[in-house]
């Protein structure tokens, strides 16, 4: 499939578009030289990514520190400190706390960037620093649902990407670019029609052949891929509904980064779309014992998740016993996490919680569950549910 010259919701999910295309520069007689062709920064910097993803910073710092100590001023190692942040984020959405210092991280990236392009227009390493610190930016206002300002910021990473692929119109990672560009593009006019006057800059898209070329970065890319992978398990689980395909790549990515929370929060999400049952609660004892044995930091987001989903799963094969130790194991996880209010796994496992001690005889227990349920401030319905069980309850 040839390269064409040619968002979230809207752009700024396209944000992410070049995120992982690395490459270096040292001043040698006043000229930036490029690494992206270098094949010992290739296995440096993808060995540097998978330690990334499956949340080893301390090792991927270690691999990238022989380049960072050779050519210390360049503006990759800034853009690197902000998606180290952007893992931060990630994985705990529900809390803000790294948002400022992630912006002014990518800031500061963008604009060493710029620095280098002053003497040399089309640097490349300069284009993809600008292009993918300000796609994360705009990925995060999109995460925070600041749609316009997520347009206008990933406007100026789609253009540097523009100039890119001008520039380097054979870069293998290119696909994943593409394949973005063309599925958002479309799926902005098709399902936001509120938006186009804000996407007007973006080409005409195609979602067929946007999925191809993510496909092709998934085989192809060096960098990209494990961003391909994600975006396109992304599309298939929320946009075209196709949850075979989408378990399927997310499990890709479990085997890959087994010890990325977030991909398994995801991928039991999956499964329980599917109502595979059964798959749910061996991939719950499966994650469980992963975590003991490699020793790795607690992380009670995912204990939270993926407690409610098991739970759901014996809830629904009708083993009231197991249900109600997970659900309150699930409530019990997220006990000391900030904003909690705000969570839905809490809303949703206090209430089945409740629901269960119902079922086992336990009036006083469901009572207390409920009621954590109705103080909640997300998932309305589920709140709505809880108050009339307490209704009922001390009617």
């Amino acid at each position: 499939m040839a390269l064409s010259k040619n968002k979230g919701s809207f752009l700024s999910i396209f944000s992410i578009t070049l995120s992982l295309l690395f490459v270096t520069y040292a001043e040698v007689n006043g000229q930036t030289a490029q690494l992206i062709d270098d094949p010992r920064f290739t296995v440096d910097a993808t060995a540097a990514i998978d330690s990334l993803y499956n949340r080893n910073n301390v090792a991927a710092r270690e691999l990238l520190l022989p380049w960072r100590e050779t050519y210390p001023d360049h503006p990759l190692w800034k853009l690197w400190e902000g998606m180290e942040l952007w893992w931060e984020l990630l994985e705990d959405l529900a809390i803000d706390d790294y948002d400022e210092l992630f912006i002014e991280t990518m800031k500061e990236a963008d604009y060493r960037a710029r620095q280098v392009l002053q003497n040399e227009p089309d640097h490349i390493d300069a284009l993809i620093v600008i292009s993918v610190s300000n796609s994360y930016i705009a990925r995060l206002h999109s995460n925070r649902k600041r749609w316009i300002t997520s347009l206008q910021i990933g406007r100026v990473g789609y253009q540097a990407h523009l100039r890119l692929m001008e520039v380097k119109p054979d870069l293998a990672d290119n696909y994943f670019a593409e394949g973005m560009k063309l599925y958002y593009s479309a799926y902005v006019v098709e399902e936001y029609p509120i938006v186009r006057p804000f996407a007007s800059f973006l080409p005409d898209g195609n979602r067929e052949s946007g999925m191809q070329f993510l496909r092709e970065a998934i085989d192809k890319a060096l960098f990209a891929r494990p961003e391909a992978v994600y975006f396109l398990a992304t599309i298939q689980f929320h946009y075209e509904e196709n949850f075979t395909d989408a378990k399927d790549l997310f499990r890709l990515l479990v085997d890959k980064y087994p010890d990325n929370g977030y991909y398994r929060r995801l991928y039991m999400h999956t499964l329980a779309q599917l109502r595979e049952y059964p798959s749910m609660i061996s991939f719950h004892n499966e994650t469980f014992i992963h975590w003991q044995d490699q020793q790795l930091k607690r992380d009670p987001v995912m204990e939270s998740e993926l407690y409610y989903w098991v739970g759901r799963s014996y809830y629904f094969h009708l083993d009231s016993a197991s249900a109600y130790r997970s659900f309150v194991n699930s409530v019990e996880s997220a006990r000391d996490l900030r904003n909690r209010e705000n969570r839905i796994y809490v809303t949703q496992a206090a209430y089945f919680a409740g629901r269960v001690s119902e079922d086992l005889g336990r009036a006083e227990e469901a009572i207390q569950y409920y009621k954590i349920a109705a103080s909640q401030k997300t998932a309305s319905e589920v709140i709505n549910r809880a108050k009339n069980r307490l209704k009922e309850l001390d009617g």
